[in-house]
C-alpha cells in the first residue's frame, strides 16, 4: 500500500501522490482536479443502478429460473461483485494509475511475464469497454423509446432502425460530452451519485407504498420453490447462472476507480 501524509493543500498532496508514483517507475501526465465526491461520483454513473436494473431485470425472469432466481441472483451475484470491488480498491491504492487494470496486472506478477500480462488484461478490458458501453447505449435508446410508446398510449410504432439509430446518437452526444476537459467532467458527475442512490430509494419506497397488499407475493413465491419457473430449457441450476448475467452487467463499475485516479486530488490515501 502507498502512504501519504495529508497536506496542508491540493498542492501538496498532488506533489506527494506524484513522488509515490515515481518510486514505482511511473511518471503521472494528467491534472489532479477531481475530488472524493467526484470519483465516487463516477463510479455510480457508470453502474447507474437505477437504470441498469431496470434494463436487464427481464433477464433472469426469461433466460434465468424465474422469480426466486431473481432475487436471489442479486444477493448472491451483489455480494460476489462487492468483494471484487474491495480486491480492486486495494489494488487502486496500491498503483493509482490511469492505466487501470493492465498496468497493475503486469506490476503483480513476475517481470518476464509484465508485457504478456498487460497487453491481454489491456485488450480484454478494451473490448469489454467497446461492447459495455454499446450495450449501456443500446439500453437506453430502449428505454427513452419505451417511455415515447407509453406516452403516446402506442401510438408510436418502435422498430430497430429507430432504436439503433438513437442508440448512435447517445454514443455520439456521450462521447463529446466525455471530451470535455477534466475540470467540467468533475464538475458534472459530483452530483450522479445522490441522483443513483436518491432515485433507487425512491422507486422501492414508491413501490411499496403503492402496491396493495392483495397484489404482494408470499415469501415462498419470493424466496422459495413456489417462484421457480424454468422454461429455458436448461437444468434449473444452469438457468439459475444465466440469471447472474444481469448482475454481472450492472454492477461493472468496480474498475472505473483505476481511471480517474491520476486525476484525483488524494489517490493514496
Amino acid at each position: 500500500m502507498l502512504r501519504k501524509k495529508i497536506g496542508n493543500s491540493s498542492r501538496e498532496s498532488e506533489i506527494d501522490d506524484d513522488a509515490a508514483l515515481a518510486e514505482l517507475g511511473y511518471k503521472p501526465s494528467f491534472r489532479r482536479e477531481f475530488t472524493n465526491l467526484s470519483t465516487i461520483s463516477f463510479a455510480f454513473s457508470i453502474m447507474g443502478m437505477c437504470s441498469s436494473i431496470a434494463t436487464t431485470f427481464d433477464t433472469p425472469m426469461i433466460y434465468g429460473a424465474g422469480p426466486a432466481s431473481t432475487v436471489w441472483c442479486w444477493i448472491l451475484g451483489a455480494t460476489m461483485c462487492l468483494t471484487l470491488g474491495a480486491s480492486i480498491a486495494e489494488l487502486v491504492s496500491a498503483f493509482p494509475t490511469a492505466g487501470g487494470l493492465y498496468s497493475a496486472s503486469a506490476m503483480l506478477v513476475p517481470h518476464k511475464y509484465r508485457a504478456v500480462v498487460g497487453f491481454s488484461v489491456g485488450w480484454l478490458n478494451l473490448l469489454g469497454q467497446v461492447s459495455g458501453i454499446s450495450s449501456t447505449e443500446f439500453g437506453l435508446a430502449r428505454m427513452i423509446l419505451a417511455a415515447v410508446v407509453i406516452g403516446t398510449d402506442g401510438a408510436f410504432v418502435v422498430t430497430q432502425e429507430k432504436i439503433v439509430g438513437l442508440m448512435v446518437g447517445l454514443l455520439v452526444v456521450h462521447g463529446l460530452l466525455n471530451s470535455l476537459a477534466t475540470k467540467y467532467l468533475a464538475r458534472m458527475t459530483s452530483g450522479f451519485v445522490f441522483v443513483n442512490v436518491g432515485t433507487t430509494i425512491l422507486i422501492i419506497i414508491v413501490l411499496i407504498a403503492t402496491t396493495p397488499r392483495s397484489d404482494m407475493h408470499t415469501a415462498k413465491y419470493v424466496f422459495g420453490s413456489d417462484g421457480v419457473f424454468n422454461n429455458t430449457g436448461w437444468p434449473t441450476g444452469l438457468a439459475f447462472l444465466f440469471g447472474l448475467l444481469s448482475v454481472q452487467w450492472t454492477m461493472t463499475g468496480e474498475t472505473t476507480k483505476f481511471y480517474p485516479s491520476e486525476n484525483l486530488l488524494t489517490d493514496s490515501f
